[in-house]
This record gives C-alpha cells, structure tokens and sequence, in this order.
C-alpha cells in the first residue's frame, strides 16, 4: 500500500518588476481587470503618444492581469520607439515568461543583455528560463554570471540548487541550497529543498530545516506535510500525529494530512473507527481519492466487516477497473 505524497512545487518567477495584486473577482470579471491604474496609463499615453516608458508601464499591469497579448502589443509599441533599450527587451520576455512561451523569452530576454550584459536580475531570469527548456549548461554559465555580478543574490544559489538536483548531484544540490540561505536567512523555498533532500536520505537533519521553514511560514502546508511524513517514514507515529494536527489546523482541506492519519490509525494502532473518520475527511474534499476508500474498506476487512469490505473495493473498481489492491482485497474475501 503506498503513502500518497506531496508534490513540491519547483518554481516561482524570480524577478518581479511590478506587483499587482489581482483579486479573484478581478480574475472573473474581465471588465474590472481593464479599470484603476490601467485607465490612468491609458490616458496618460493619449498626452504622450510617443513615450515608450508609458507603453512598458501599462503592459507590466496588462502582464500582472494576466492579458498577455495586451502586455505585448504595449513592449512591441514600446520597442518600435526605441529597440535599443535593454528593459524594454526585458519586459516583452517577462510577458512571455508569464505566459509559459518559454522559447520566445529567451530570445527577448537574450536581445535584453546585448544591450545591458552585466544586469544580474536579467541573467538569473534567462537562467532560470533556460533550466526550465532543460538547457542545464546555459543556465549555468547565466546564473554564474549574475553572481559574478551579485554575490548575494540567494536566488541564483537556489536555481543552482535545482539545477543540480535535476542532474543527480545531491552534494551540489545541497551546497547551493545551503549557501541561499547563507545569502538569505528568510529564504524560505530553499530550506524546504533541504529538507526534501535530506529527508529522501533518511538524514535526521531534515527536521532542522523542515523547522526553519515553519519558523518563516508557520501554516505552510508543505513544510508541516513534509516534517510529518519524515517522521512517520521514521516510526515516530505520535510525533507524526501531532504534526498532522497542526498541518490541518493551518490548512482544514489538506487531504493529505487526512490520509496519512488515517493510514497510521489504522496500520499501525489499529484504531479502526478513527482511521474511517480521518478517510472520510479525505473523501469529503477527494471524494474520488481511491486509496482513502480503499482504506476504508480495509478497515471493514480488519474488522471481519466483510460484506462492507467488499462493497467499497467494488466502489473502487467501479471507477478504476485496473485498481490491484480492490482486486486483491476482494480475492481476499472470496
């Protein structure tokens, strides 16, 4: 039976020009996101047609909008005044980062060093581009250079980081990851990696980073995921429990933190009404979550329910006909 685990989100964008908060009613209504600041831009530029600084301020808020092909119609007029501007290069690849056209930014932000080569924030973003198309060695010689430029800029040791954990090497992995929060004692991302890391190793250290991010994000789901399921992996159930219970009071719908009580109710106490209510829990947010019904029958099984048992593998078969643990617990019962 195999323990769900949490999928970690690898990446952020790195360089934030501009930040505009967006709110889902602004996401829903597509008339409220063309109102406020863009309509001050857009008067402005009536005045000054031929300014291109205030075609770059409006395509930043069209970008934080999520209007991307507005984003780059305002870069492209921008460009058009004057295309020898680095930033102006910039933005247009940041639009199109944004909007996942990966290849097309690189290409703009490439045309942005030809006209400012030693600009460390653009350097870290055509790195980070390029470790996403899994071009490993550009990245590297990019991120490199943006350090040549700033020592301290923790973000290029974090890309580092996962670029060397995409090739395997766990020791540089870790190195760069660590010395980002040399560089950055608040960089939250980078001690989870380590604690990722050191968790995949069985090492105990993992609990001091998966610490340190708690002590930055106290509610972090991730982080409280992470540290729990390292010490259930550990047999250190209780402290596992405890983890888990703050894990949902931070974050009430974390099925995961549902599961995996459950699961350790029912393996390892045998605690059967308990595990039923934590898997109904999971199956109130997931109602579709197999292993939690599966679980759940289990749990009739162990307790000779077995009619009921059955009634819930064959749930599980009806919507996945190919689900071998069902199957095997209805050969059980047989």
């Amino acid at each position: 039976m195999n323990i769900s685990t949490a999928t970690h989100l690898l990446f952020l964008g790195f360089l934030t020009t501009i930040t505009t908060a967006c709110s889902n009613e602004e996401a829903k209504n597509p008339k409220n996101q063309v109102e406020d600041a863009v309509v001050l831009v857009t008067d402005e530029i009536r005045k000054e047609p031929n300014n291109p600084n205030l075609y770059i301020k409006r395509a930043l808020l069209y970008r934080d909008r999520k209007l991307f092909d507005l984003a780059l119609n305002d870069a492209e007029k921008a460009l058009s005044v004057d295309s020898t501007v680095s930033y102006f290069h910039q933005v247009k690849g940041e639009v199109y980062f944004a909007s996942g056209a990966l290849r097309p930014a690189r290409l703009s932000l490439e045309k942005a060093l030809v006209f400012d080569e030693s600009n460390a924030d653009l350097l870290l973003k055509l790195g980070e581009v390029e470790f996403l198309l899994r071009r490993y060695e550009d990245a590297l010689t990019h991120i490199n250079e943006a350090l040549r430029v700033n020592d301290k800029a923790a973000q290029g040791y974090f890309l580092k980081g996962f670029i060397y954990k995409e090739l395997g090497d766990t020791v540089l992995s870790k190195s760069s990851f660590q010395t980002a929060t040399e560089v950055n004692p608040d960089h939250y991302e980078a001690y989870v990696e380590l604690a990722t890391l050191y968790a995949y190793q069985k090492d105990s250290l993992a609990l001091q980073y998966y610490d340190n991010a708690i002590d930055l994000k106290p509610k972090s789901a991730e982080a409280l995921y992470g540290k729990g399921l390292f010490q259930q992996n550990r047999g250190k159930f209780d402290d596992a429990l405890a983890i888990y219970r703050s894990l949902l009071k931070a974050d009430p719908d974390n099925f995961l933190g549902f599961f995996n009580t459950g699961y350790i109710y029912l393996i390892e106490f045998a605690e059967f009404d308990s595990a039923r209510m934590y898997f109904d829990s999971v199956l109130m947010v997931q109602p579709n979550m197999l292993d939690a019904m599966y679980n759940k029958g289990l749990t009739y099984e162990m307790e000779g329910e077995f009619s009921t048992a059955k009634e819930y593998y064959q749930d599980v078969l009806q919507i996945d006909a190919q689900n071998d643990n069902a199957a095997r617990g209805l050969m059980r019962l047989e």
